[in-house]
């Protein structure tokens, strides 16, 4: 029978839903592609490190969001402690940094490559445990910071094989700023936050309806978070709203867009004023990697500068997470569509 993950199960012997096996060609798959970004991660730099699967919640909790919380695995040990399935590998870094690592020359270039686990519901391209390869570049707060991992993901996907793809890049501070201007409650910041990190626009429209502030402002607001494209959607946004804070988050995008033209790859990359990330530990810039041939993200990740501080070791960092399922996935769509197009021209 099949499995609504997509799997193929026989007698009586099924496995949880949202998990799957590898068999031997798909196995080997994986390690191959595995080996490619180790290739490319340690090739910059990186060194890779491991933490354990299980983690405390006290431990993960420490900044994150409602959605993610509620997708958590807990368990109970057997003295009475609250223990997690890793829903990602950020946050268990971050500790392994601030306890383990914090007596190590700054900055710190670490990758990984591991299973994390979120429930949510099974379906192509999304699993309840699924493998990710990433880095975290750690005590380096300038703008190169934000380039290199950025042109790291470029090159990660590249060295994959993938043909067609690009990166989005934003700046979650464009949005703190616009909301701090207009002194939004806190309560109604993350609902708005929320929409246009889903690109809800029916959530967004009622939002922007109900309440009065948001309401005399959507213009600028439908505006600003609808721009997207290369470095001129920048000088358009300058003129939208003038804050300092506000400024200054353009500035520190056009200069990691500049650093991405010296590092030779700004023609993957669009910016996007309008692209937030779910987690709440995001700080500054942020970016996505999408495909055709997928409808989801293939990878993501941004700077979360106050993380750190969170396990009592203040100290800027960045990095990004790609999910090895959906990549093996865009890959076989991919090899699917250059074959078809090959038998279309014989």
């Amino acid at each position: 029978m099949n499995s609504n993950n997509g799997s193929v199960y026989t007698g009586m012997w099924p496995i949880p839903s949202g998990m799957r096996d590898l068999l031997p060609e798909e196995a080997r798959q994986r390690r191959e592609l595995e080996n490619r970004l180790v290739d490319v991660f340690t090739g910059w730099g990186y060194q890779e490190v491991a933490t354990p699967t299980l983690e405390f919640y006290d431990t993960l909790a420490v900044e994150m969001d409602a959605e993610l919380d509620s997708q958590l695995y807990r368990f109970f040990d057997r003295d009475g402690r609250l223990l997690v399935l890793r829903p990602d590998m950020t946050t268990p870094i971050a500790r392994l940094v601030a306890t383990r690592l914090r007596h190590f020359s700054l900055p710190l270039r670490l990758f990984y490559i591991a299973n994390v686990f979120r429930y949510e519901s099974p379906q192509a391209g999304r699993l309840r445990e699924f493998a990710q390869a990433g880095v975290e570049l750690v005590g380096w707060g300038e703008a190169q910071a934000d380039a290199e991992v950025i042109a790291l993901a470029v090159k990660a996907l590249s060295q994959a094989g993938l043909r067609d793809f690009q990166i989005s890049v934003g700046q979650i501070q464009l949005f703190n700023a616009f909301m701090e201007e207009l002194r939004i409650p806190e309560a109604r910041v993350r609902a708005v936050k929320s929409a246009v990190a889903r690109k809800d626009l029916v959530a967004l429209e009622h939002l922007l309806q109900e309440d009065p502030i948001l309401n005399s402002h959507k213009e600028e607001i439908r505006e600003v978070f609808d721009l997207r494209g290369g470095i001129e959607v920048l000088a358009k946004a300058r003129h939208l709203l003038k804050s300092s804070c506000f400024q200054q988050a353009l500035s520190r995008l056009e200069e990691v867009y500049e650093h991405l033209v010296k590092l030779e790859v700004a023609e993957m990359v669009c910016l996007d004023l309008g692209l937030l990330r779910g987690f709440e530990y995001y700080t500054g810039i942020v970016f996505e990697g999408y495909t055709a041939d997928l409808g989801f993200t293939i990878c993501g990740g941004g700077r979360y500068d106050n993380l750190l501080g969170k396990f009592g070791y203040p100290c800027p960092a960045t990095g990004f997470a790609l999910g090895l399922d959906r990549l093996l996935l865009a890959l076989s769509y991919q090899e699917e569509r250059l074959k078809a197009k090959e038998g279309k021209e014989l």
